[in-house]
């Protein structure tokens, strides 16, 4: 332990040594807070020592600010930072999960999987405003656990870039070689496909037990990767969406991460798969054909028998991924909702389902950017991870529906009915919830940065965590609600009702309470530094150890 630097001034105990980066003059610890007694990993930055840069430095703080916006249950939380006599800390949540490095042993289907996974710490990352291009996607970023289904986390924000401004020229490129996209390498624009690319060479490398440092081995000249040869089990639909994930061109890849994840998951691993969802789709064809067919055309019905499972022989053998997309051209998305209830993962930005009974529906992963959902009868359908950006909630009735970490930014949902639903991690910046009803809903750590709440009812509703920077919530009534860590800094709060509220460790800071109802609410710890308290109602409210809007602590 001796050999550990003692930071136990600062409130931690370090553990033990998980990584050392000599280049770069970092050392990862795993260590436990002291009054807490959390497990915790600690990023020692040592610029003073020989080979670090400025550079380095300013990779760190880029982290920490990029952090501090995230909140995701894949990406280790931002706890708190500090400065030591040559460098400083990054203290982040601690997940007991191994890097794809370390363990590169995966089936195929275990590979799609944290592919999935992938895909949706991306698609957050790709919703949050402004997005964030990680840039550093390689194995040594992604960790798993051993859970079942297995947890994965992105870690390492360090070259992140925050927004879609100033993506491209610049004097130094960041990133690692072989897992760069060549607009990344040549200091050309990036988007969200840039990130989709350092993830399908991962993928590649986990499929292939190719070494991250041997990986320009499977490059050519033209940037293109060559690995067919060494994956003879594996789809041809599997091979071709990794193809496109790793395209140069980027234009010629998936254009987010919510299309390529759309993409792959309905799409078999191994050509047994494939053969297994061919051959399942036969048997039912012929089970329909033997019912619709009377017992006297035996022999007709022997004949559509052998000609069904000739046509199963030519899907096999010659062009499956073509017999099914010209089926596919066949149905129509939104019949398949209307008729079925039915569209995971469909594509249907800016469609017209005003007035619509869509109770129950399944909608998961969908892709519903403006879709026009005024008034409609949602109750009980599930949405999770679908993306509603710009979407016409209005009037619609969503009790009981899963929203969970969909993505709503800037959508509208006045007046809608949205009691009780789960919308835990969700992406509502800029939504519009002017009297919204959403009594008892759980938001936690959702992100409602300048959202309008004003007069909405959220009676009892669960906004720990929850980040609602320079939100409007005039009026609004949070009579009993969990706001335990919520981020309400400059949060408009003008006669708001928060009797009885539990804003423990809230960050109130020059948040507006003009006239605001705080009878019994806990504020214990909370920071209300230059709030405005002016008129509010404080009888019988806990105050214990919160900083006071003149900046003293409250005993």
């Amino acid at each position: 332990m001796s050999n550990y630097p003692d930071i136990y001034n600062r409130g931690y105990q370090i553990e033990s040594k998980l990584g050392h980066n000599r280049a770069g003059g970092r050392v990862t610890y795993k260590a436990t807070n002291l009054k807490t007694k959390q497990t915790v990993v600690i990023k020692q930055f040592q610029f003073a020592q020989p080979g670090t840069s400025w550079m380095d430095y300013e990779a760190y703080t880029r982290e920490i600010e990029v952090l501090i916006s995230l909140v995701s249950p894949n990406i280790p939380r931002y706890l708190d930072s500090f400065e030591t006599p040559t460098g400083f800390c990054l203290v982040q949540e601690y997940k007991r999960a191994y890097s794809l490095a370390q363990l590169r042993h995966f089936t195929p289907q275990e590979i799609k999987e944290i592919a999935l996974a992938v895909l949706d710490v991306l698609v957050y990352l790709q919703s949050v405003s402004p997005l964030v291009i990680h840039r550093d996607l390689k194995p040594e970023n992604i960790l798993v656990d051993h859970s079942q289904p297995r947890n994965v986390y992105l870690v390492d924000f360090g070259f992140a870039h925050q927004g879609n401004q100033d993506l491209g020229v610049s004097s130094v490129v960041k990133g690692t070689l072989g897992f760069m996209p060549p607009e990344q390498l040549f200091n050309r624009q990036l988007s969200e496909a840039s990130d989709l690319y350092s993830l399908g060479v991962t993928l590649i490398c986990l499929l292939t037990k190719t070494k991250s440092s041997e990986v320009g081995n499977l490059i050519d000249e033209a940037y293109r990767f060559k690995f067919r040869s060494q994956l003879p089990e594996i789809s041809g639909q599997f091979v071709r969406w990794l193809e496109k994930m790793v395209a140069p061109n980027p234009k010629k890849r998936y254009p987010n991460a919510v299309a390529a994840k759309a993409a792959l998951k309905n799409i078999p691993v191994t050509d047994k798969g494939l053969q297994l969802q061919l051959g399942e789709k036969l048997v039912k064809q012929i089970k329909t054909m033997s019912v619709a067919i009377a017992k006297p055309a035996t022999t007709l019905c022997w004949i559509l028998t052998l000609s069904a499972i000739a046509s199963f022989n030519t899907y096999r053998t010659h062009s499956p991924q073509q017999k099914f997309t010209s089926h596919s051209q066949i149905i129509n998305p939104l019949s398949q909702l209307r008729d079925t209830g039915k569209c995971p993962g469909c594509y249907l930005p800016e469609a017209n389902l005003e007035g619509a009974n869509l109770q129950n529906a399944d909608l998961e992963a969908a892709y519903l950017r403006r879709v026009n959902f005024e008034g409609a009868y949602l109750r009980g359908a599930n949405f999770r991870d679908a993306f509603l950006k710009g979407a016409n909630l209005e009037q619609t009735y969503l009790r009981a529906a899963n929203l969970n970490n969909v993505k709503l930014e800037g959508a509208n949902l006045q007046n809608a009915n949205l009691g009780g639903v789960n919308m835990q991690f969700a992406n509502l910046v800029k939504a519009y919830f002017k009297s919204a009803n959403l009594e008892f809903a759980n938001l936690k750590s959702a992100n409602l940065k300048k959202a309008n709440l004003e007069f909405a009812n959220l009676k009892s509703a669960d906004l720990t965590n929850a980040y609602l920077e320079d939100a409007s919530l005039e009026g609004v009534q949070l009579e009993n609600a969990h706001l335990i860590g919520a981020k309400l800094k400059n949060a408009q709060l003008h006669s708001a009702d928060l009797a009885n509220a539990k804003l423990s460790g809230a960050n109130l800071e020059n948040a507006n309470l003009e006239g605001a109802d705080l009878a019994g609410a806990d504020l214990a710890g909370a920071n209300l530094k230059n709030a405005n308290l002016w008129n509010a109602n404080l009888v019988g409210a806990k105050l214990k150890g919160a900083i006071l809007p003149d900046g003293t602590k409250h005993e």
